[in-house]
């Protein structure tokens, strides 16, 4: 966001790391039972996705083996307005459970991860050797980034984490520049990674809550 005078984007990086960090933390709060049931009514209503679908094969093949014996009209039309209704519903249905299993995971996630501001404090720029791009001179350097983070919630903490950036866009690194962070709840000095995945409307999210911390 340039309106916040954010540092540059470094180059898309492999997350699967934190990601992987962030399923054991999941899994191991699914163990200590701290994650969030879903009701028995939407948990039987997800059931129905399955039954439902069933039932109305069933319902169709019975009306279509009535009509080939008596090829009466109504009975495929009494089919076509069944697969209509149920395809309806299903799909209503399906929105519904997707929006409900999205709400859960962001409440767990909630305990997970979170996210704040980190400000440079330390910087220092170094070009990639061919190990690491995989290229003798791809015009790209990583750069090491000495934090200061403002998290939405909690005390502040500092961190060290590690981008790589294209040459032009490093040059607008320096101290000072600020951007958004993630990191794990559990383990913020550790775990302190620049997030890339945020829109520009969940960016100024992440600066507000920073600011009344």
């Amino acid at each position: 966001m340039d309106s916040l005078g954010t540092w540059p984007r470094p180059v898309p990086a492999d997350d699967r790391d934190f990601d992987v960090q962030v399923m054991k933390r999941l899994r191991t709060a699914r163990v200590d039972g701290a994650t969030d049931r879903a009701p028995l009514g939407e948990r039987l209503s997800t059931s129905m996705l399955l039954v439902v679908p069933l039932v109305t094969a069933l319902a169709v093949v019975l009306l279509w083996q009535q009509w080939s014996r008596s090829g009466s009209a109504w009975l495929l039309a009494l089919a076509a307005v069944i697969l209509v209704a149920t395809a309806l519903w299903w799909t209503a249905r399906l929105r519904r459970a997707f929006t409900a299993a999205q709400g859960r995971l962001g409440s767990r996630l909630a305990h997970v991860v979170d996210h704040g501001v980190g400000v440079v404090r330390d910087l220092t720029l170094e070009p990639l050797t061919e190990a690491d791009s995989g290229a003798q001179d791809d015009g790209r350097v990583r750069a090491r980034l000495g934090l200061s983070v403002t998290p939405v919630r909690g005390p502040r903490f500092r961190a060290v984490v590690e981008a790589v950036y294209d040459a032009d866009a490093a040059l607008l690194l320096e101290i000072g520049s600020h951007g958004p962070v993630r990191f794990l709840r559990d383990d913020p000095e550790g775990s302190t990674v620049i997030d890339n995945r945020l829109t520009e409307a969940q960016v100024e999210q992440v600066y507000r809550g920073a600011a009344l911390n």
